[in-house]
């Protein structure tokens, strides 16, 4: 365990909380990736693209969205079997 703890110079990222967790709060979406990414986890942003598909389902009615979750649920397959069938 001594080893372990030699070969380590900074304490790990883990061991700094971030200060909205000091604050007992929520972060903000910002502050969350911020972090993330201070500490090697990249967050992807969303292209316009997937920003417009969000959008149109956001906006959708709650029924539609409820049709369309069910939809997907009673699919034989999983829907990743069915994208990767649908890329061969």
């Amino acid at each position: 365990m001594a080893e372990l703890r030699r070969g380590r110079e900074k304490p790990s990222p883990v061991a700094e909380p971030p200060i909205w967790l000091l604050e007992g709060r929520e972060p903000t979406r910002d502050e969350l990736i911020a972090w993330l990414e201070a500490h090697g986890m990249p967050i992807a942003r969303p292209t316009p693209e997937m920003r417009a598909r969000a959008r149109r389902w956001r906006e959708l009615p709650e029924e539609r969205k409820q049709a369309l979750q069910t939809k997907l649920n009673d699919l034989n397959l999983l829907l990743s079997e069915i994208i990767i069938q649908n890329r061969r």
